[in-house]
């Protein structure tokens, strides 16, 4: 990153060394007096009910700053002390007006603590050194394609809107405790822009590509980029984080964080119920429909850091809503754990994470699919919630350790395409089967494949052979009723191959049943001048093997009703034999690992 210039320098705005707004009051008088050093000025009178800036409407003039003092004081009104850092540090100030920095070259640091600012902090596409907003009562803050040289920290304040796309964060970025809601001004209220083209104004669609209206986004940070960490512990949003194509190189940490979405009527989540009088039927937002596949578990792929993050649907009134929405995310680590609440989805698609994606002991609800985590890419997945409502989507994603329990897991899971390298958790055998039963499109053989993949790698034979022979059964469902009957067959005498030894055990159980019949009822004789010896195992044995080996057959005829049996045992024979064929022949097929 270039230097900055030096703060004895104008700014962009023109601004001259110190050209002092007229009429300063005793407090902005203090502050002017203290920039200079970077002194803290701290108007609080340590009555903390008084001081909450929740009150901050009651504060009188004493404790009055205008905006237009800081704006000046950080584009360089006022000249630094030699041997000195200045910077503006403020406690328990109203500041009234917009705080308006767009476009600026910001040199000095910026520390408000429990102070009231109802009006816009704007630093879009400003250049700055660290922000700090500490415990503040704030309107709406935007700060698109901006550049912050350090942190950027609204711990512990309440803020009305903030707006980060395509800012760069060389610091941490600290949301930890902050009261984040939508910009105010109703529910459709469009977000004040530049001029319009009045020859191409525009559309509806574009004003919601643009950010303009974001009247469901607490959050609206596409392609933001931090290099420090992110740290939004105990937040408490109602309304979204939208973060598509974000980048976060020192992690995202959520714990504890608490996310209520709202939708295109500004009602929660939970609140959203389709085909109820309480559900709006207008006003929703529609994603493009393109790049869609017959699977229902593949969504458009079709869509920037701009996309609406409502999807379209049949019903209006059924539009998804979303807790988060970070497609293309980007992140060393990903915390929605200890406690995360989200009422709505929380969407995940695309995201590569360098670490691990943790949602244990999250409380996750959504009243159609909680979590979309398709076409990710993770090292480790730990997907232990503490409570889960709504489906879950994990279609062509592709995971080295997936760390999950059988509770985890709603009704419907979508695992078409789904890769991993290792699982942990206590699961049987049986328990990864109904796993692969609840996708809601159906069969499917790569789930079925990749987990038998994974048993053989570890050594489990059996196991995979097992989830092999579940997966010929729920195939069988998909075929025509001759090859539903043929699998029945297959699967009654050997298992579909799996279960060769169940030819041996059927083998067994005719010959003993031909071996007693044929003793009490023997045949007759065909040639009786020929001297033979009548054996009825060799006999029965005879009659199963699809070949004449003994030439018992053509020696002796059953009479009366054994001839049944004996036609019986001829039948299973070549039925036994062909069942074999078939199954080692798809045993011994060779499969390419998933």
């Amino acid at each position: 990153m270039p230097p900055f210039p030096s703060p004895l320098s104008p700014a962009s705005r023109g601004t001259r060394p110190d050209r002092r707004p007229r009429r300063l009051n005793p407090a902005e008088r203090l502050l002017w007096e203290a920039y200079p050093t970077g002194a803290w000025v701290d108007l609080r009178t340590g009555d903390p009910a008084v001081d909450d800036p929740a009150n901050g409407a009651a504060w009188g003039p004493e404790r009055t700053v205008r905006a237009e003092v800081l704006t000046a004081l950080l584009l360089g009104a006022r000249e630094a002390e030699p041997g000195t850092t200045p910077g503006v540090r403020l406690a328990g100030a109203r500041v009234t007006g917009p705080l308006d920095l767009s476009d600026a070259t910001v040199t000095v640091k910026l520390h408000l603590l429990n102070c009231v600012i109802p009006d816009t902090v704007d630093f879009t596409d400003a250049t700055t050194r660290g922000m700090r907003f500490r415990g503040c009562a704030m309107g709406r803050v935007r700060g698109a394609r901006s550049t912050v040289d350090g942190l950027l920290e609204f711990d512990g304040s309440a803020v009305g809107g903030l707006r980060l796309d395509n800012a760069h964060i060389t610091g941490q970025f600290r949301l930890a405790g902050t009261h984040l809601a939508p910009p105010a001004g109703g529910n459709r209220a469009p977000e004040a822009g530049p001029p319009q083209d009045i020859t191409h104004p525009f559309t509806e669609e574009e004003v919601r590509r643009r950010g303009h209206d974001r009247y469901q986004w607490a959050l609206w940070a596409g392609g933001l980029t931090v290099d420090g960490g992110a740290f939004l512990r105990r937040l408490r949003a109602t309304g979204g984080l939208r973060m598509v194509g974000a980048k976060f190189h020192g992690g995202l940490y959520l714990q504890e964080a608490s996310i209520t979405a709202t939708g295109p009527a500004g009602l929660p989540a939970v609140e959203r119920v389709t085909g109820s009088a309480t559900e709006p039927a207008t006003g929703s937002t529609a994603e493009p429909a393109t790049g869609s596949t017959a699977d229902p578990a593949v969504e458009s792929t079709a869509g920037s850091a701009a996309d609406p993050a409502v999807e379209s649907t049949a019903d209006p009134a059924a539009a998804k809503v979303y807790a988060v929405y970070a497609d293309f995310l980007e992140s060393s680590a990903a915390e929605f754990s200890d406690g995360f609440t989200a009422a709505g989805t929380v969407r995940l698609r695309g995201a590569r994470i360098n670490g691990v994606l943790s949602f244990d002991r999250a409380v996750l609800k959504a009243p159609d699919r909680s979590l979309h985590l398709s076409h990710m890419q993770v090292d480790e997945l730990i997907l232990k919630p503490a409570a889960i409502e709504g489906e879950i989507n994990l279609s062509y994603s592709r995971i080295g350790v997936l760390m999950d329990g059988l509770a985890a897991y709603p009704d419907h899971v979508h695992l078409n395409g789904l890769t991993y390298e290792a699982l942990r958790g206590s699961w049987t055998v049986a328990g990864r089967l109904s796993w692969l039963c609840r996708d809601p499109g159906g069969y499917r053989p790569q789930p079925y494949e990749q987990l038998a993949a994974w048993y053989r790698r570890i050594g489990h034979e059996p196991d995979a052979r097992r989830v092999l022979l579940a997966k010929q059964r729920e195939h069988r469902a998909t075929l025509r009723p001759t090859g539903r009957l043929w699998g029945r067959l297959l699967d009654a005498a050997v298992g579909y191959g799996y279960r060769p030894w169940m030819a041996g055990l059927w083998a067994a159980v005719l010959l003993v049943a031909g071996t007693a019949v044929f003793s009490a009822v023997p045949p007759a004789q065909i040639d009786p001048d020929e001297v033979r010896h009548f054996s009825a195992f060799v006999y029965t044995l005879d009659l199963l093997v699809p070949v004449s080996v003994f030439e018992q057959r053509g020696a002796w005829e059953p009479v009366g009703w054994t001839q049944w049996l004996a036609w019986t045992l001829v039948v299973s024979g070549w039925i036994l034999a062909t069942a074999l064929i078939a199954g080692a022949a798809r045993v011994l097929r060779p499969t390419s690992a998933p």
